[in-house]
């Protein structure tokens, strides 16, 4: 773990952005080590106050808290890493916090905090934070060049297929979780319309699916998508998106500026940005860039398989898992450990072939996934051993991990090819030393041609952190209000999810 003293002014940072679970702030003082670097906060229910005595009273970490900290920076490089890839997993530095400082950060930060997230605060009884790279920058930057980032909350990938599915639940394998959900969220009042986004459009590899499922979340963009700009984050719309990328580099020779003006279709005032996307002269869209990339980098579809293939049994079953257990313990269960998780993990990937499942059409990978359980529906799902309930439960909470994680996609024109250098669709790497004592962030950037412009991008997976094995009725209650919720307003008379 590092103390890093460099760190610990609250004027050098920032308030970017926050989830569920997490609060994560902009490194802006002036240590250039420190730059391309974010601080994630972990939360709490403003009723855990009460902990704030706690902080400030040791600059150590006991026991407890270091297991606590393994766990959760551990988990997604060792666990995610294994499922997904170590290349698509952020690096996480554990830092202290010393006395004073997370109180007196908390306090500055409120102001810029959306109402609708205040029923939280900082957990101010972290003696840990994590330190992690700003993915919406670059880490060597091109001179004269932006750095434009999206992050995509893509949700659940998938409709169940599930053989242990309830026929009262059989809605679950037309509709997608996402647009059940959206339902609910208006009776409740968290959202003032539907969403037109759809992530089994997302999920499908199919270049039109994929492009009106990003259209989609820039007309609805909820909380499913945060765009940035020079690691500034700004509002989403249509002609925020069309824009973007179309600003002249200053880099750009005369020349250059004056062909890509010349280029441009005039618009007429009133009409809409993507009125013109057909028009091969007309600057290339972000969602353009963005389609060729999710199409191309093998994590989206890599994410949807895994969210589906680690929830086989549906979330009715684990509960049924879950309750025989606490039934014959008569005790809550553990929370599973990173070693645990792990083994899990690896169990699974020892069952599974990943490069056919990859490789492998949607109805051939479900067939092969459902093969793979080693029992049916009709077994007595009390007879399986108690090792084995336990191991189905982690694989629903890894899927949960999954389901519920971020894509952070940043783009930047390719100034070696805006001279006139010949680049090749290759991969470059690139890293920034925090500390002498610290592991150094790296970042993986490849390249992309659209439309005869080429793009640099990275693509990383971030907020992958463990769920709880006591959040299991939590989950299955949910789903019978979202399911529920459906069938009463809506009944089975919109069309499936995906038959575009």
């Amino acid at each position: 773990m590092a103390t890093i003293l460099e760190l610990y002014r609250v004027d050098y940072w920032k308030y970017r952005a926050e989830g569920n679970a997490n609060i994560v702030l902009q490194y802006i003082g002036p240590h250039s080590r420190f730059r391309n670097t974010v601080l994630r906060l972990r939360k709490a229910d403003r009723l855990d106050d009460s902990k704030a005595g706690l902080e400030g009273t040791n600059f150590g970490v006991d026991t407890i808290t270091m297991k606590n900290l393994t766990k959760e920076s551990h988990f997604a490089t060792e666990v995610i890493g294994l499922l997904l890839g170590q290349q698509f997993v952020e690096q996480l530095i554990a830092v202290a916090l010393p006395p004073g400082f997370l109180s007196s950060l908390a306090l500055a930060m409120e102001p810029s905090r959306p109402e609708s997230r205040r029923q939280k605060g900082v957990d101010l009884a972290q003696s840990v934070g994590f330190l992690a790279l700003d993915h919406t920058r670059f880490i060597k930057p091109s001179p004269g060049q932006s750095d434009i980032a999206v992050e995509i909350k893509p949700k659940w990938g998938f409709l169940t297929k599930s053989a242990f599915l309830r026929n009262d639940q059989d809605i679950k394998r037309r509709k997608c979780r996402f647009c059940m959900y959206q339902h609910q969220k208006i009776k409740t009042g968290q959202e003032g319309s539907l969403s037109k986004y759809c992530p089994i459009d997302l999920f499908s590899g199919t270049e039109l699916m994929v492009q009106d499922a990003l259209d989609s979340l820039v007309d609805t963009p909820q909380n499913n998508l945060r765009l940035f700009m020079d690691g500034i984050q700004h509002p989403v719309s249509r002609e925020s998106m069309t824009q973007c990328l179309s600003e002249i580099s200053t880099s750009t020779s005369s020349q250059t500026q004056e062909q890509q003006q010349k280029r441009k279709p005039q618009c007429i005032e009133g009409d809409d940005p993507l009125d013109y996307e057909e028009n091969d002269s007309w600057p290339v869209r972000l969602t353009e860039v963005l389609t060729q990339i999710l199409i191309e980098s093998p994590l989206l579809k890599r994410l949807g398989r895994l969210q589906q293939a680690l929830d086989s049994l549906d979330v009715e079953t684990v509960h049924r898992l879950y309750t025989y257990l606490i039934e014959h313990d008569s005790a809550p269960l553990p929370e599973p450990s990173v070693e645990e998780f792990l083994k899990t993990a690896e169990a699974f990937m020892d069952r599974t072939d990943m490069d056919a499942m990859m490789a492998e059409d949607q109805e051939a990978f479900e067939t092969h996934n459902a093969a793979g359980l080693g029992f049916e529906p009709e077994d007595d799902l009390e007879d399986l051993p108690e090792s084995l309930k336990l191991h189905f439960i982690r694989e629903f909470l890894l899927s949960a991990t999954l389901k519920d994680c971020s894509i952070l996609v940043t783009i930047q024109r390719d100034a070696s090819a805006a001279v006139g250098v010949t680049t090749a669709n290759t991969t470059s790497s690139s890293k920034l030393e925090v500390d002498a004592g610290s592991p150094e962030f790296h970042e993986a950037c490849h390249r992309i041609k659209v439309k005869e412009e080429m793009f640099v991008y990275k693509i990383t997976c971030i907020d992958l952190d463990p769920k709880k094995m006591t959040s299991v009725p939590m989950y299955v209650k949910k789903d019978r209000t979202i399911v529920g919720h459906y069938l009463a307003t809506v009944g089975d008379r919109e069309a499936a999810c995906g038959a575009n």
